[in-house]
């Protein structure tokens, strides 16, 4: 199946960027480089295309109680103008997705699934939703979503909205729908996958290319660059953010990705809830751990064993140069015995490595909060 362009492919080749395929989409890799581009959003701004990532609408009377009993977050304590991260579970507990659902109003939400799950959640929702009456469609390319990261950020948006972006105003997992940089409709959350303050800008796709050029010119003073895919890959990583299709999918539970947070006590029942509080009560078999790489050690491949001794112990499923940190860093489920903080495992190649069950960088997460 060739790409698919993004709507931003004709502003990132007249800014040079290298290109690469992500998803099944042509997207921006690099802009200059990424180490730099790492850097600026650890230090000041850089913005993302988060090519595919596309708005479900959710709406009717009864689609909370549908949501609620659909999806791991208790969909009865999201506010209108706020919104939750959790999974879509099937049967036994594994992730049909992970998901950030918004509530802009009393009987509409906005479920944003990973880019190269939208039709399988779109599917899976509107067969699920029949018994509900509720009205379930992806808004596809009715919006472009770009991502705003770095201690700037909310610098950056306050140049070019009237809006109040500020923590009290916009706390995480806000949402409101405002003008920024004179086009209207512009819906603005309070999200990232960075670790960093920041912000996810849902534009008009009619108005993305001026918007794009507009925003970046305005943020320049303050630090803003442009950013690829090649960054978000090394910033995510160090926050510990799992991604669907390489760390988390339909055989893992959200216990075993260490994402038991997302686990809150409710009366709704949902797909697979037996499971996942049973491990959360008496633990999983398994955890998905970061691996800290010696200095100057290759980064590893996608599959590589982990090895305690010589008997394998697990997996590598992502892994990508620290540039915050100094070191290269994996993520990996391994087994339960293993998965405690500072245990030395080795990889298949004999590299040692060290685990840390927590983030590397800014573990409690004063950043993003900020």
């Amino acid at each position: 199946m060739p790409s698919k362009r993004t709507p931003l492919y004709h502003a990132f080749k007249a800014r040079n960027a290298e290109m690469t395929e992500k998803a099944n989409f042509l997207t921006a890799n690099v802009f200059s480089d990424a180490r730099s581009e790492h850097e600026a959003v650890r230090t000041a701004a850089g913005l993302f295309e988060i090519f595919g990532q596309f708005l479900m609408e959710v709406a009717g009377v009864n689609a909370e109680t549908f949501l609620n009993e659909t999806f791991v977050a208790d969909m009865t304590k999201v506010a209108p103008g706020k919104g939750v991260y959790g999974g879509i579970l099937n049967d036994e507990g594994g992730f049909i997705d992970d998901v950030i659902t918004y509530r802009p109003s009393p009987d509409l939400f906005w479920v944003v699934p990973a880019p190269h799950r939208v039709e399988k959640v779109e599917a899976y929702l509107k067969e699920r939703a029949k018994p509900y009456g509720v009205h379930v469609v992806s808004l596809g390319y009715r919006y472009v979503s770009l991502s705003l990261q770095g201690p700037q950020s909310r610098a950056c948006l306050e140049s070019v909205t009237t809006v109040d972006v500020s923590s009290e105003a916009l706390p995480a997992f806000g949402v409101v729908k405002t003008t920024v940089a004179g086009i209207d409709g512009v819906i603005v959350t309070r999200t990232g996958f960075t670790g960093e303050l920041g912000y996810e800008l849902w534009v008009p796709t009619e108005h993305i290319e001026s918007f794009y050029d507009t925003f970046l010119e305005a943020g320049k003073p303050l630090g803003l660059v442009p950013c690829g895919a090649g960054s978000m890959g090394s910033l995510r990583i160090e926050k510990r953010f799992p991604i669907w299709g390489r760390d988390i999918g339909e055989d893992t539970t959200p216990v075993e990705a260490g994402l038991s947070w997302t686990i809150r006590p409710k009366d709704a029942s949902y797909p697979g809830k037996e499971i996942v509080e049973q491990q959360k009560r008496d633990g999983a078999e398994r955890m998905l751990v970061l691996l800290q790489l010696p200095a100057g050690s290759t980064v590893p491949a996608i599959g590589t064993t982990v090895k305690l001794g010589g008997d394998g112990i697990g997996k590598v499923t992502s892994a990508a140069y620290g540039h915050t940190v100094g070191y290269g860093i994996a993520l990996a489920y391994v087994q339960i015995a293993c998965a405690q903080e500072g245990q030395v495992l080795t990889l298949e190649d004999g590299t040692s490595v060290a685990v840390h069950r927590t983030a590397v960088y800014d573990p409690k997460s004063t950043r993003s909060r900020a």
